[in-house]
């Protein structure tokens, strides 16, 4: 599987949940999170998403300048509109177009780095990833009535480690 299509079975995976997930449960906050909710975790996995799509027009991503749309995070519905937006800008995105990628390293320095599209896309895949094993983590805690695929939120390659165990 190439990285586009990774990124669309992701999507999928998400819009699994927010179509199942009523407004009031996607904006709770929940003590695992530290008060943030299940809805501002899909606005962040969202917003490095749109860099990545506004990185095919300039050739550049800043992920620290996202726009963190509040709307995102307490309406699950924009935030399936705004996935199926990115979904449909997919197939443009060229993997081996160079990118400028600029660091937030925690002081007034911002260095930029080369990359490439398609290595920022397996980026923004793990990254992902790693944003709905936490998602996963309050769903079964607050919300077990939502149908969560069983590979929510697990790389591929602890899926490939754990087959090989069991074969």
């Amino acid at each position: 599987m190439q990285a586009p299509e990774a990124l669309l079975q992701v999507v999928r995976q998400i819009q699994g949940i927010l179509t199942q997930l009523p407004a009031t449960s996607y904006q709770q906050p929940l003590p695992e999170y530290r008060g943030s909710s299940v809805g501002q975790h899909f606005r962040h996995i969202l917003e490095f998403f749109q860099c990545l799509e506004m990185g095919m027009t300039t050739g550049r991503i800043d992920y620290a300048a996202r726009q963190r749309n509040p709307l995102f995070e307490t309406i699950p519905s924009v935030a399936a509109d705004a996935f199926s937006a990115f979904t449909a800008q997919l197939q443009h995105f060229d993997v081996h177009m160079p990118m400028e990628v600029y660091a937030e390293l925690g002081s007034d320095e911002r260095p930029c780095y080369g990359s490439s599209m398609g290595r920022e896309m397996v980026f923004v895949y793990d990254h992902a990833i790693h944003h709905l094993a936490i998602i996963r983590i309050g769903l079964q805690v607050h919300f077990p009535e939502v149908d969560v695929d069983v590979h929510l939120g697990v790389s591929p390659s602890t899926i490939k480690a754990k087959l090989g165990k069991e074969n």
